[in-house]
């Protein structure tokens, strides 16, 4: 029996963060977007997200890289409005709660910009439960990270179904035993999700 249901944060319930914004970029300046995403999101945002650098720092290293004339906040604030709320996924996630089950926010995000798009997009009305693993200092979706979800809201493996939008993302999950569904499409994902819940 499914107890808890993990939402991913960018792609399910906030739209694709970083390639989106790598796409106005290459846009805007010209060159290929997966080029940007892969300096932006892949190499310094990584860093970031694990301590390793401050978020000020990611935006600054990626700027330079590519040599672009744009201040750090200016990039930060064109990713920021290119975000939108997925209204599926938040009535989704209410439709639930309803039915009694538990739902979690999972996000890789900086402390930073973790509280900018919760309180951008009201995610603590929408979610009662958050995790961002920056505050773990642990990696998204690694198994440390999902032990710790497990202990905190007291299920077994075969009660929880992670949804995200990166393979990678649903690795450990899946050899650990958790139900995993890999987002393309929503009403396909919903489909995957209704078949685990209900048969």
């Amino acid at each position: 029996m499914i107890k808890l249901i993990i939402f991913d944060c960018y792609g399910l319930v906030l739209n694709e963060g970083y390639p989106n914004t790598a796409k106005a970029l290459a846009k805007k300046f010209g060159g290929r977007w997966q080029d940007y995403h892969k300096i932006f999101y892949h190499k310094y945002f990584n860093l970031a997200a694990t301590r390793k650098i401050t978020q000020r720092e990611a935006w600054l290293k990626s700027i330079k890289h590519f040599g672009l004339p744009v201040s750090w906040q200016e990039a930060r604030d064109l990713h920021y409005n290119l975000m939108k709320l997925d209204k599926r996924a938040v009535k989704l996630n209410y439709e639930l709660n309803k039915r009694g089950y538990t739902t979690l926010l999972l996000s890789k995000n900086t402390r930073s910009q973790m509280a900018d798009v919760t309180k951008k997009f009201g995610l603590k009305k929408i979610f009662k439960n958050i995790i961002n693993t920056w505050e773990l200092n642990l990696p998204k979706a690694s198994r440390g990270t999902l032990d710790l979800v497990l202990k905190k809201f007291k299920v077994k493996l075969g009660e929880v179904i992670y949804i995200d939008d990166n393979e990678s993302n649903l690795v450990d999950g899946r050899r650990m035993g958790i139900k995993t569904i890999l987002i393309k499409d929503f009403e396909k994902m919903k489909k995957e999700l209704n078949h685990y819940l209900y048969g």
